[in-house]
């Protein structure tokens, strides 16, 4: 009789890569991928995968909308023109259509936050296992949600410790609730399906310091992403969102923190439903960025690992724009002069002026406003001084340009320079794809592909040098060089 010896993989889960990332949009899309027949189609592979983002996000505009209904129940446009503050910030707008890692975590911690604030606001168990739900699915997608967990552990006990009497059920509460949310957790997260809670301490302290030992720019400095100065992502936050938006986010800070403030009289932090919402609100916006600097992490380009925080900075972008409303109309100018600038609807004509004027900007960088700078960054070439098109989103676009320019018939070769150059081309249609060929050497190919990730190409293509002086497609957006294709060959 022979015995069956159960086949071990090829792999260790336990060493792999991104073991300690959650699974849940992978699992679904790979579902999703089987059930289509996209298996062996890569361009309809990608589209899928866009169809997805886009519908999360989609799906956290409505749950934002929904947050903001919580805060702002009998001012029915405050919710609407917070949403459509979310929907053009250029860089996150773009985000949502082809990030399947950051923007995932940023739909998903989205919807924690209005469970959570739902539940502060009406204390049923019915809102707490509903939290508990989104919180697991928020802590499937990445670590850095814990604060979700953290932030309502400290809330209900904080409520407990000050006024014992009419709080007990708070500890019941928290008793249900971090169970509830592992639970919800571990399904759809491979690498906690054993030794779930020492493997869960260690994957978040994997991710706190991740080894990736390459090199990050910003304002002209070429920084190790290992070490990365503690100003890195509020300096990304600021250059990155429109200008008018950021005075309403500060003036949002600043009045939360005056509440908070004016209650530490009382030995509270807060005074009523609203208070608290916004006091949540700022923690939840805010605390992940001073985790970030506190703990020294390793962080990749730009600030897109952060881009969860971004809703609940423009909940405070709305709390500000409510705090300059109700400030300007109890106004009293001193003369003529002033009349006209004390009128109440002031800080909304400065709202709708950055709202329209950030619209008009998506439009003329549209598809590629993932490189958008506010007006504040002038000067010297872009790509000299900070990360631009770090995925390489735009070789996609440069290649249906180039497709377009060869014959029907012929054959052009391409030596991608980095790795999300051959993903592109693998995301083509069938039609665009029969024009070209990837070579992986470069004497044998017609063209180079860059997104200038490499300090040295960055300044070749600045200065027109070798076959960066022969161009033969290059990608723009806002006139801000980005991604191209270069004749090797003269």
């Amino acid at each position: 009789m022979t015995d069956h010896v159960a086949l071990e993989p090829k792999w260790d889960l336990e060493d792999y890569q991104w073991s300690n990332y959650g699974m849940i949009y992978q699992i679904t899309a790979s579902g999703l991928e089987l059930a289509l027949g996209y298996e062996d189609a890569p361009y309809q592979y990608y589209k899928l995968r866009h169809w997805m983002n886009f519908g999360l996000f989609w799906l956290a505009c409505i749950y934002f909308y929904r947050t903001l209904r919580l805060r702002f129940p009998d001012q029915d446009w405050y919710p609407l023109l917070g949403t459509l503050a979310l929907v053009l910030s250029p860089r996150i707008f773009a985000n949502g259509f082809y990030n399947p890692k950051d923007h995932v975590l940023l739909v998903f911690y989205l919807i924690s936050i209005f469970t959570l604030l739902r539940f502060l606001k009406n204390r049923t168990w019915r809102n707490l296992l509903f939290h508990a739900f989104a919180t697991g699915l928020a802590l499937n997608t990445r670590l850095p949600a814990l604060i979700v967990p953290l932030t309502t552990v400290l809330l209900l006990g904080w409520e407990f410790l000050r006024e014992r009497k009419g709080n007990g059920k708070n500890i019941a509460w928290i008793a249900a609730y971090l169970p509830l949310s592992i639970a919800f957790m571990v399904p759809f997260f491979p690498y906690l399906w054993e030794d779930t809670f020492s493997r869960l301490i260690s994957a978040f302290s994997e991710m706190s310091a991740f080894d990736w030992d390459s090199y990050v720019w910003l304002f002209g400095d070429r920084i190790s992403a290992l070490d990365v100065p503690a100003y890195y992502i509020p300096a990304w936050i600021i250059i990155t969102t429109p200008i008018l938006y950021l005075i309403f986010m500060f003036s949002g800070i600043y009045a939360t923190g005056k509440n908070i403030i004016g209650s530490l009289k009382e030995f509270r932090f807060w005074r009523n439903d609203q208070e608290l919402l916004d006091f949540a609100q700022l923690g939840l916006s805010t605390g992940p960025i001073l985790v970030v600097i506190l703990l020294g992490s390793t962080l990749y380009n730009g600030w897109r690992h952060l881009h969860f925080v971004y809703p609940g900075l423009i909940f405070l972008l709305m709390v500000g724009f409510e705090w300059a409303q109700q400030k300007w109309a109890t106004r009293k100018p001193d003369n003529l002069k002033t009349r006209l600038w004390a009128r109440p609807q002031v800080p909304g004509l400065i709202l709708g002026a950055g709202l329209t004027l950030t619209a008009l900007t998506m439009v003329i960088y549209h598809p590629h406003q993932y490189v958008y700078f506010n007006i504040a960054i002038q000067g010297k070439p872009l790509m000299t001084r900070f990360d631009m098109d770090y995925w390489g989103v735009g070789f996609r676009e440069a290649f249906l340009e180039l497709a377009d320019q060869i014959p029907e018939g012929e054959v052009r070769s391409i030596k991608c320079e980095v790795w999300p150059c051959n993903d592109n081309f693998y995301a083509l249609p069938p039609e665009a794809k029969a024009k070209l060929r990837l070579e992986g050497a470069w004497h044998k190919a017609d063209y180079l592909a860059t997104n200038f990730i490499w300090a040295n190409t960055r300044y070749m293509v600045r200065d027109r040098e070798e076959h960066f002086a022969r161009p033969v497609v290059e990608i723009a957006p806002g006139g801000h060089l980005t991604v191209g294709i270069y004749r090797l060959q003269e």
